[in-house]
């Protein structure tokens, strides 16, 4: 299914490569999740204790997009996501303890966008590709990490253009998936309470215009 998605958009882009009204170009960025997530109770395995979300960091991307049309217009992206949460660890014995938490998804939204002047507006699916992770919370008993290999959500917002450069501002949401969707301690599956959104702040550079 990932695969499959991949071929989707790198033929969808080559196709619009033939196209009248076709640009192409990198961008670049920052995004930081903005729910705040009740925390977790984790019972097994002895005396319980508590998870929470400390705070949220912001994260990195960059990558590519390809854009077909001139004043309605397609827009398939391949952007590389990296972020990181910081979880705070609170037991009745040990006292609080933070843990850090890194990983690693490949983006590639499709948006259809109406162009409006310099004003884009736009939204579409998003699909994220797991691809790597390294966790701090390895080191409590009973952890372990189960990341599903493909999420979905949509991505929304408006941009501003000026010659070949744009910048836009986007919200995403989430599907299906939970926050924290991937823990599990001792066999039991735990997430939080409300499903992953973020905000997305982006600068893109057109190659070709």
């Amino acid at each position: 299914m990932k695969n499959q998605f991949i071929v989707i958009l790198l033929l969808l882009g080559s196709h619009m490569a033939q196209a009248q009204f076709f640009n192409y170009g990198v961008k670049g960025g920052i995004n930081t999740q903005i729910d705040n997530p009740n925390y977790i109770v984790v019972v097994s395995g002895g005396s319980p204790f508590k998870l929470f979300i400390d705070n949220f960091t912001f994260g990195a991307q960059f990558g590519i997009f390809f854009r077909f049309g001139k004043r309605i217009y397609v827009q398939p992206e391949l952007v590389f996501n990296s972020n990181h949460t910081n979880y705070k660890f609170d037991d009745s014995n040990l006292g609080k303890t933070l843990y850090k938490e890194k990983y690693q998804y490949l983006d590639m939204p499709v948006l259809v966008g109406m162009k409006l002047g310099r004003v884009r507006i736009q939204g579409g699916p998003v699909g994220h590709l797991f691809l790597h992770s390294k966790s701090e919370l390895i080191d409590i008993k009973g952890y372990k990490a189960r990341y599903k290999e493909m999420k979905w959500g949509y991505q929304t917002g408006i941009g501003f253009g000026k010659g070949k450069f744009s910048f836009d501002v986007r919200y995403e949401g989430n599907f299906f998936s939970k926050t924290g969707d991937h823990i599990t301690f001792f066999g039991d599956k735990y997430s939080f309470s409300t499903t992953p959104a973020r905000i997305i702040l982006g600068l893109s550079f057109a190659l070709k215009n």
